[in-house]
């Protein structure tokens, strides 16, 4: 008997068996054309038969409403997959759905580890035991932070696959919980490290041309994220209200240079107030540098600096101030810090580093390990020997 001719969009006649006794599976089969015209085999399970076929006929009208143009069948390798999956987030980007940043950041760890491991097996040979085992190797040989990445790029890819008919599970779900390595304890700069910097920068003749001491106090009076002070323009500063409004950031994607888009997260859209030495700061540069259109602290032709240029410009200044561990992300924690010391709520801190998560400001942007005065004037006022007769205060003498 010849086989049916599919038009696209259609599928065959479904056929089931039952594959395990124990649990009780049954899986559901049929032949898919896509768009393509290529032809595929797609197949769903169920406890029941009557589960399977009902998950496998949502699965193929699924692709039917999808034109099936770009559906995958367990025989397709898992670069092709990678491919199609990366095309989408790329589209993501270009709707203003995702960052280029990420997009980047997909596409290095992709290329550099996810496919020389993945790309050429088959997307039915993608099991847990096999991306566990990916995972768990990037971990050891480069890091936690890859190794998250990775799993995060191999769930997307797999989880459309799942979308698509091509497989039944993502393999990605179920891979070991990885332990972090322990982080560094966040450092913030002392008062006295505050002034060896200011004082030392000033004297830096390199480090003074390259506008340095000004973006320092401005990061220490915002805690705004490299990038973030780096996008800042005159338009978004009002020194009568002594506010400024922060929307913006400035990344470096490949291919397309220097990008200035809007913050990562809707916390980061902020609007925050000036310290009356930042708004006297910004009252004398703005006497020859305002421009509504241009930053705040630009190039001298009026452009956005690259924040990896300014990062390197900081690190030479550092080792000449004697700070060699200070970063511009060292400004941001040293800005959290003095506003804890202060008193202000987790809250407050979150809303001014553009955080959504209070724990993220509270774990990771606290110096830690420094004695809080707080502390020793709360212990002082819960004395317990206050309420004692002035005699019985010394304890009872021996003998």
């Amino acid at each position: 008997m010849p086989r049916e001719r599919l038009r696209p969009g259609e599928w065959g006649e479904i056929t089931t068996s039952r594959v395990s006794a124990d649990p009780v599976r049954h899986r559901a089969r049929a032949r898919f054309r896509g768009e393509d015209g290529r032809k595929r085999v797609i197949e769903r399970h169920g406890r029941t038969r009557r589960a399977a076929v009902e998950a496998l006929t949502d699965a193929l009208e699924a692709l039917a409403r999808l034109g099936g143009g770009s559906g995958l069948a367990r025989s397709d390798p898992f670069e092709l997959a990678a491919k199609q999956w990366f095309d989408e987030m790329a589209q993501l980007v270009e709707a203003g759905q995702r960052s280029p940043g990420t997009l980047e950041t997909y596409r290095r760890v992709l290329d550099g580890h996810v496919l020389p491991a993945l790309g050429a097996l088959r997307l039915s040979q993608v099991t847990t035991p096999t991306v566990n085992r990916v995972i768990v190797d990037i971990h050891t040989r480069v890091g936690p932070s890859t190794a998250r990445t990775c799993r995060s790029i191999v769930s997307g890819i797999m989880g459309r696959a799942v979308r698509h008919g091509a497989v039944a599970t993502n393999p990605a779900r179920e891979v070991e919980r990885l332990r972090v390595r322990p982080q560094r304890q966040p450092r913030a700069l002392t008062v006295e490290e505050r002034t060896q910097w200011f004082v030392g920068v000033a004297g830096n003749q390199k480090a003074m041309e390259r506008d340095l001491l000004d973006l320092s106090a401005f990061l220490l009076a915002t805690g705004l994220r490299i990038g973030e002070a780096l996008a800042v323009t005159w338009a978004e500063v009002d020194l009568d209200t002594a506010t400024i409004r922060v929307s913006s950031t400035l990344i470096r994607v490949t291919g397309r240079g220097l990008l200035r888009k809007e913050t990562k997260s809707e916390a980061g859209q902020r609007r925050l107030r000036l310290p009356v030495w930042c708004v006297t700061m910004l009252h004398r540069r703005a006497q020859t540098l305002y421009d509504p259109e241009r930053p705040v602290f630009g190039t001298i032709d009026g452009g956005f600096r690259d924040p990896r240029n300014v990062s390197r410009f900081l690190k030479e200044a550092r080792e000449t101030v004697g700070l060699d561990w200070v970063t511009a992300h060292a400004w941001r924690k040293t800005t959290a810090t003095v506003l804890d010391e202060m008193g202000a709520t987790g809250r407050m801190i979150a809303d001014q580093l553009g955080h959504t998560r209070v724990s993220m400001s509270l774990d990771v942007y606290l110096g830690r390990g420094l004695a809080d005065p707080r502390v020793l004037a709360a212990l002082e006022s819960a004395g317990p020997l206050r309420a004692l007769p002035a005699r019985e205060k010394g304890g009872q003498r021996s003998g």
